[in-house]
């Protein structure tokens, strides 16, 4: 089975890779998990592709 990466989801893997809120961690090396509109907004996108394909 061949996966495609759909816009949708290329964009929020960028997005999340290279934000400092979405990449915050704690002492311990810890994803912090910080509420980012942007990540929600994109993800929200994402899940409104899949509905549709």
């Amino acid at each position: 089975m061949i996966l495609t990466e759909t816009p949708e989801q290329t964009a929020l893997w960028d997005h999340c890779l290279t934000c400092p809120t979405c990449r915050a961690v704690d002492a311990q090396g810890a994803n912090r998990n910080l509420p980012c509109e942007s990540r929600d907004r994109l993800t929200a996108e994402y899940r409104q592709a899949r509905r549709t394909s």
